[in-house]
């Protein structure tokens, strides 16, 4: 049995992505004997984009139900079916990430109709849905919404199933790691659904070929061993053992990830896996004064690194507000609406002290102390994260506004010796990107400063 789905989502971060609506039919082969279609309704806000495409607005969704509410439906139609959907990779990991936040571990064989397409539809313009549907004259009245594409695609998976004389669906196929979910690692990594940390993939001579991290670890090696590309195959070849390295923070993964990517260089991780924070915050050297400028990194050294434009433009807002001084002087006119927007939602008091405004700096010097000062309250700071184990937790230590070392500390004492620490901290090498890191959860409230001794 298949239950062939579709699933249209609000997009965003891996992770964070919610379904807005879910269509599931469930086809023997020859017809289908059951289905189930619904609008669900979300706590977050649906991009204009995604309501553009998919013609669903947050209207449409108030009296729909909440996920928790249709998810016994969903296990209940899909059970002993094995998951169908074109790239089914997004859908199947979208679905797994809404059960995943109900405290649920939804498993279920999985079948991607694009390479079937590939093995029994050769020499087709495209894949995608729509080029399909339209090569094969399958009409869908309903194109990116839930019910049209998976309509269209149990009249695909009909097609093909037709095409395979021999049986190779059923049989080869269903057989597949990328199908069953079943690997070689499965069993060491079965109880990491909820692990953070950093993951290392070792070939045959002990070399590490990738490094990654992430919040739950299971699911993040699987598409390791799961995915069907050209990429993935050859890495699944050449990978001979695992180690996992619990963090027990996302902040503490992606530092260390980081650190690991500069370090060992592993061939099958690409540059943009190393920076998760792309933007760079400049300053332009002027006459007069220097001006803010956001743009990508490439060779030359950002003050500070952010994770969008409007990260960017909420700290140029704050630069404007401590300085006194209106947005046109300070930033490029390409940002000057932006960071504009942003000042009108910052709040009368920063709650924090900044330089002395009658203090007379050389440029640039002035906006890189003003920023310190945005950045970290005081130049010398212990920070404290979630730790690795239970009853620890990570400090980070923060000298002349610098990120310098991390340290996992179990007793209460050991917290607040700041000269201890510092001994038996891992100590980092001065790094513009961990600092940034350090800093936006800091702002973000993911972590928070604690009280200290120097004596």
């Amino acid at each position: 049995m298949f239950a062939v789905i579709d699933i249209e989502a609000t997009g965003g971060k891996v992770g964070e992505e919610r379904i807005i609506e879910i269509a599931i039919f469930l086809f023997n082969g020859k017809k289908i004997v059951d289905q189930f279609i619904s609008l669900v309704q979300v706590d977050c806000e649906i991009p204009k984009f995604v309501q553009k495409l998919t013609g669903i607005k947050p209207s449409d969704l108030v009296n729909a139900p909440k996920f928790h509410e249709i998810a016994k439906r969903i296990i209940q139609i899909t059970e002993d079916s094995v998951f169908v959907a074109h790239n089914a990779s997004f859908d199947y990991r979208i679905l797994r990430q809404e059960f995943y936040n109900l405290g649920y571990d939804f498993s279920r064989p999985v079948i991607d109709t694009i390479p079937l397409a590939e093995k029994f539809l050769p020499n087709l313009p495209a894949y995608g849905l729509a080029t399909i549907c339209k090569e094969l004259e399958i009409i869908n009245s309903k194109r990116h919404r839930a019910d049209g594409d998976a309509r269209a695609t149990v009249k695909l998976l009909e097609i093909l199933l037709e095409k395979d004389r021999e049986k190779y669906i059923e049989g080869v196929y269903l057989k597949q790691p990328s199908v069953t979910g079943k690997h070689a690692f499965s069993k060491l990594i079965e109880n990491l659904v909820k692990t953070i940390g950093v993951y290392y993939l070792f070939n045959s001579k002990g070399e590490v070929i990738y490094v990654g991290k992430s919040d739950q670890l299971r699911v993040r090696i699987d598409r390791h061993f799961l995915s069907t590309n050209e990429k993935a195959i050859a890495l699944q070849k050449e990978v001979e053992n695992i180690r996992i390295e619990e963090t027990g923070s996302l902040l503490m993964a992606e530092i260390l990830e980081h650190i690991e990517l500069m370090s060992l260089k592993p061939k099958y991780n690409t540059p943009k896996d190393k920076f998760s924070l792309k933007l760079g915050l400049f300053t332009i050297p002027s006459e007069q004064k220097p001006l803010w400028d956001i743009r990508k990194i490439r060779h030359d050294k950002p003050l500070l690194l952010v994770e969008s434009l409007k990260e960017g433009y909420r700290w140029l807002a704050e630069i404007s507000k401590s300085l006194k001084m209106p947005v046109e002087k300070i930033v490029l006119p390409s940002h000057i609406n932006g960071v504009k927007k942003e000042l009108k939602k910052l709040k009368n008091d920063f709650g924090i002290n900044l330089v002395n405004q009658s203090q007379k700096l050389e440029r640039p010097v002035q906006a890189h102390a003003i920023l310190q000062k945005l950045t970290y309250p005081e130049n010398q700071m212990i920070l404290i994260d979630a730790g690795n184990k239970i009853g620890t937790n990570t400090l980070y230590l923060i000298e002349n506004y610098e990120f310098i070392g991390y340290s996992s500390v179990a007793l209460v004492t050991d917290q607040t010796n700041w000269h201890l620490l510092k001994k038996k901290s891992t100590r980092v090498d001065k790094s513009v990107y961990l600092n940034s890191l350090i800093i936006k959860s800091l702002k973000d409230y993911k972590i928070k400063p604690i009280e200290f001794t120097t004596a």
